[in-house]
């Protein structure tokens, strides 16, 4: 069942680290995709397959706390082994769920699993931060593929007049001796084979 995916609908596993709360979970899992025959008709892997090794690292983990030597090594492959499963269930589900994206939300939810939220944004194409030492600041640019080199000004005035900064290899530069309380704006520029780029959006900054 693993096989590269190129679905639009992501759906979160969400593993526990501790044993004991995985081997909840696993039985969680079989337990909704069980109850929804319809939504989840054909489970991979199998459900009996899913609650063997369910039942099997239970046992194992109930062996591992006695300390028999070797116990806690055949809990953790068992644990290995459930965990294939359970990303095999999510897979699964997942193919489900992009096979009818009407109803993606209630599949998911029959499987007892949840729909992945994306939380990551995109960085910013400049941004600024204090420095270490006051009067200090950092500027940050978002890296250019294949550029060779990153022009920089910075303005004291509103944006009427702007001072070049030395330009930088990289994406980012730090600008010292600022006076502390006054609002500096920032800009940048990229140089690549097809040329120089246009300014970026000034972003202001209070010195600290």
């Amino acid at each position: 069942m693993n096989k590269t995916s190129t679905n639009k609908i992501a759906v979160a596993l969400g593993l526990p680290r501790k044993v004991a709360d995985l081997l909840v979970y696993a039985q969680v899992i079989h337990d909704a995709i069980a109850a929804n025959p319809k939504s989840l008709p054909s489970p991979s892997p199998a459900l009996s397959v899913l609650q063997t090794d369910i039942d099997t690292a239970t046992n194992k983990q109930a062996i591992a706390k006695t300390r028999v030597a070797g116990a806690v090594t055949d809990r953790d492959l068992a644990i290995k082994a459930l965990k294939v499963d359970l990303n095999n269930e999510r897979a699964y589900v997942e193919l489900v769920a992009n096979a009818d994206p009407a109803n993606a939300a209630q599949i998911v939810e029959d499987a007892g699993m949840k729909l992945h939220q994306a939380h990551a944004r995109d960085k910013p194409p400049l941004a600024v931060k204090a420095g270490v030492t006051s009067g200090t600041v950092q500027v940050v640019a978002k890296a250019t593929k294949g550029a060779k080199a990153n022009d920089w000004q910075m303005s004291t005035d509103g944006g009427k007049t702007w001072v070049d900064i030395p330009s930088t290899t990289k994406a980012t530069t730090t600008v010292a001796n600022l006076t502390p309380a006054t609002t500096v704006q920032f800009r940048q520029r990229v140089l690549t084979k097809a040329g120089l780029s246009d300014w970026s959006v000034p972003v202001p900054h209070v010195v600290s």
